[in-house]
């Protein structure tokens, strides 16, 4: 019960403070991206320590607020080098480091960049570009990153109520064994059904061939990016990635979805424009 109240707690303090950032967007979204990207990386080291992997901390926390920093500047044409000179550094400072297995901590510290900041980067630059790429009336932006939290939320209500009720088939027991392949399905379902009503009532301007993409790009790989963070608080042995928010886990924990997502939108929007 206590766990419950704590769970309600959160969520009615943390989803209108996260809904008034993503309406106001520029330096507000961008100190949220920045709190739980740090928070993140943090995170995962942990997990990296419990497979006996020494992420290079500190270098690995400068290099991530930089990439993100370099994304909410507008410099993405240095995106490139960033990425060439923060190999370099990580491989070389741990040549010099000398503390335990070379293959294993330079991964380590390269995955806790990309994985969640680099991700999370990704949401951050569809937030301040969006209207450029789509021009519209209105805060667009802020409607676009609304409506991909919201349509993760139903998905993943749809996928846990239906998986409940009808969930014999079970979608990948090693992973996750309580999932199922009807609670995914209907999850999908759901992604797709709130994509439809965005393009029916026009919310944003997208067509009717986005709307269904972005509700497969929800409905599948947000459902994924939900896979792999489990997969990698199993294989960790790990219950939650943090107990930062409590009855909810960790940053990872919460925003996984929307990490795994948010590059296939990119992306999308890239092909399209």
């Amino acid at each position: 019960m206590k766990d419950l109240s704590l769970r309600l707690l959160v969520a009615v303090v943390g989803i209108p403070l996260l809904l008034f950032i993503l309406i106001k967007g520029g330096i507000y979204f961008y100190l949220l991206s920045v709190i739980i990207t740090l928070v993140g990386q943090w995170e995962m080291y942990r997990l990296l320590e419990h497979k006996d992997s020494k992420p290079n901390f500190w270098p690995g926390i400068l290099l991530g607020q930089i990439l993100l920093a370099i994304i909410f500047i507008g410099a993405q044409s240095y995106l490139i080098i960033l990425g060439i000179l923060t190999l370099m550094y990580v491989i070389g400072a741990e040549m010099f480091r000398n503390d335990g297995s070379v293959l294993l901590n330079v991964s380590g510290t390269l995955l806790g960049i990309i994985y969640p900041t680099f991700f999370w980067g990704m949401l951050l630059y569809l937030r301040i570009y969006f209207p450029q790429m789509y021009p519209a009336e209105g805060n667009s932006g802020g409607m676009f990153i609304i409506i991909i939290f919201v349509t993760i939320w139903i998905c993943d209500t749809f996928a846990y109520f239906f998986g409940m009720k009808w969930g014999k088939h079970r979608l990948f027991e090693r992973v996750s064994p309580k999932k199922s392949w009807e609670g995914a399905i209907a999850g999908l379902v759901g992604a797709i059904l709130v994509y439809l009503g965005v393009y029916f009532w026009q919310i944003i301007p997208i067509t009717l061939t986005v709307a269904l993409v972005s509700g497969l790009i929800v409905g599948i790989f947000g459902q994924f990016g939900d896979l792999v963070e489990s997969w990698f608080k199993r294989d960790a042995g790990v219950k939650d990635s943090s107990n930062l928010l409590p009855g909810h886990g960790g940053v990872l924990d919460r925003f996984d979805s929307v990490m795994f997502s948010a590059p296939l939108f990119l992306i999308l929007l890239m092909l399209l424009h």
